[in-house]
């Protein structure tokens, strides 16, 4: 929504041929994360935990993602850590389609969303059916 109303007051002024990748790449971002979240609720024994336990988690990922800045000026081991960020590599590649520079390359990114998400989506799977009721 928040892309949407970007291109709409002209925050954002991409080429129209890109518009289908950048979908994909924000639909393999939200499988990600909503597979991740899956895991993680699958194996608490109450709800109340998983809030914590999100919050914990998203923030460090959103901020080392370099969604607020770029990659390229951090500290050698907050580039590190950076790498080890599903969400740097799908921030990386909105860049590539929005604003033509890239950190890891298209290829990479692509790559390790698509990796990271199907280990997420089978670990997910496989806690939620442990589930017991």
């Amino acid at each position: 929504v928040v892309f949407l109303i970007s291109l709409a007051f002209g925050f954002i002024k991409i080429d129209i041929m890109y518009l289908l990748p950048l979908l994909i790449v924000m639909f393999l971002i939200a499988i990600l994360f909503t597979a991740l979240g899956t895991a993680i609720a699958s194996k608490l024994q109450d709800m109340q935990g998983f809030q914590l336990i999100m919050n914990f988690l998203v923030m460090p990922v959103f901020f080392l993602s370099g969604a607020l800045f770029p990659l390229d000026g951090l500290p050698t081991t907050l580039k590190l850590i950076a790498r080890f960020d599903p969400l740097s590599y799908g921030v990386d590649a909105l860049r590539v389609f929005i604003g033509g520079t890239s950190h890891f390359g298209l290829f990479t990114d692509f790559a390790v969303l698509i990796s990271v998400g199907l280990f997420f989506i089978i670990l997910a799977s496989y806690f939620f059916t442990k589930i017991e009721a």
